[in-house]
């Protein structure tokens, strides 16, 4: 039986000073924990290639409001790092973007895996701590 959480458990997210970006946290992580579960059972040799791409694609669209909704909060109250929050929110949607392009082309169950497996959750954690708690805490005087 697959693990109930096969890439981050939510517990596993970091806790921040506003609701809400916790709220968008969990839901991201639902949705690459779905995914996860889909490439752990292509692993297997059942792979449905179109709810991979599905899942994929859902993920992103969230990351795309989520990212936009933290810079138009960041914007709107004058955080006074928000260049470089937005331009890792950049950086990380262009990696997203990319794996995207790659499973498209070629359908790298390894490939995506990797992505999903290793190389988001160790960047997600890593933002969350840093610039996501130092937003959220700055936010939190203005907005629950």
């Amino acid at each position: 039986m697959p693990d109930r959480y096969p890439v981050f458990a939510p517990e596993d997210i970091p806790g921040i000073a506003l609701g809400s970006m916790n709220d968008t946290h969990h839901e991201e992580v639902t949705l690459v924990n779905a995914l996860g579960a889909l490439l752990q059972q292509a692993r297997d040799g059942n792979a449905d290639e179109a709810a991979i791409t599905a899942a994929l694609d859902e993920w992103i669209r969230h990351t795309e409001e989520h990212f936009a909704r933290e810079n138009r909060l960041m914007q709107e109250y004058g955080f006074p790092p928000y260049a470089v929050h937005a331009q890792e929110h950049t950086f990380a949607l262009e990696n997203l973007r990319k794996i995207q392009q790659q499973w498209t082309e070629n359908h790298d169950v390894d490939e995506l895996s990797g992505f999903v497996f290793n190389t988001w959750p160790q960047w997600f954690q890593m933002h969350v701590n840093s610039m996501d708690n130092v937003t959220a805490q700055f936010l939190s005087n203005f907005i629950d």
